[in-house]
Formats: C-alpha cells, sequence, structure tokens
C-alpha cells in the first residue's frame, strides 16, 4: 500500500518478467492446502488478494467457485487472463481497497504477499479493506515466512 497506494513489486510490473513467473515455478501443489481449506469452510465466493499471475483464481474458477483476482501489477494480471478458466474470473487491477462490499466468504493470500506490508500503516489499510471485503463469518487465509529458520541458505548448492 504504502504512498503510493499500492505495492507493485518492479519484477511483477514487468511484462517480459511477468511471462516467465509460472514457467520458473511450474510446481503449485503449495496451493493445495487454499483448495482444502476453500472445501473444508463452503467458500463459494473467494478474493485472491495479490493474485499475481491468477494460477489459485482459475484454479478455483475451474471448479465452479466464484473468484475476484486482484493484483496491482497489471502485467501479471495480463498473464492471468489468459490462462483456462480465466474466463470465470473477474480480475481487478488495483489492491485490497478495490475489495470493499463484496461479501467475499474467503479473502486468500498466498506465497509471499503478506510480505509486501512492511509497515503497520500498510497492514492496518490491508486489513481494514479486507474487512469490508468480507462477509458476517468470512475468513482470511494467509501464509508468512519464518525468517528464523533461513531458507535462503538451502535455495542454491554450494559452489565448491
Amino acid at each position: 500500500m504504502g504512498q503510493s497506494g499500492s505495492v507493485v513489486d518492479a519484477l511483477f510490473a514487468n511484462s517480459r518478467l511477468a511471462e516467465v513467473y509460472d514457467p520458473l515455478d511450474p510446481d503449485r501443489s503449495d496451493l493445495d492446502a487454499y483448495g482444502a481449506m476453500v472445501d473444508q469452510f463452503g467458500a463459494r465466493r473467494v478474493v485472491d488478494l495479490g493474485c499475481g499471475t491468477g494460477t489459485l483464481a482459475c484454479l478455483l474458477a475451474g471448479r465452479g467457485v466464484s473468484v475476484v483476482g486482484v493484483d496491482p501489477a497489471a502485467a501479471s494480471l495480463a498473464v492471468a487472463r489468459r490462462k483456462p478458466h480465466a474466463e470465470k474470473v473477474r480480475w481487478v487491477h488495483g489492491d485490497a481497497r478495490a475489495t470493499a462490499g463484496l461479501a467475499a466468504d474467503l479473502v486468500t493470500m498466498t506465497g509471499n504477499v503478506a510480505q509486501v506490508f512492511v509497515t503497520d500503516d500498510d497492514w492496518h489499510t490491508t486489513l481494514r479493506a479486507i474487512r469490508t471485503a468480507l462477509r458476517t463469518g468470512g475468513r482470511l487465509v494467509f501464509e508468512t515466512r519464518d525468517p528464523a529458520r533461513r531458507a535462503w541458505e538451502g535455495w542454491t548448492r554450494a559452489v565448491t
């Protein structure tokens, strides 16, 4: 959010880089937990906040879920709009404030989305907006990384 009203990682705003995002990370089994939560909670209307290239949004739409995919990076949304089931998703170029009044059962922030909010003001603005997007009894589901695990140390092999 911040001064400009939305957080866009410069990488995802670049159309050439947005095009290679999915081929560089083809295993999206990390999204299985979100699909399971949609089922567990009986969610019929989902907002995928920070949807990026739309993998989860399209997956859920293909299962008959009503989905709104929201992202501040137009280049990522352009990729998302070309995927199977994309025509069933309502795509919104914006941030959490664009979700007001949607009466969603579930708002998701997958992967690293929650990490873009680095100030208390950004978090408060985002959480207030999400609250206005949720129906009574709706849920917010997101993930975050634990820096104490130092996962980055295992991302590349040691050079000898």
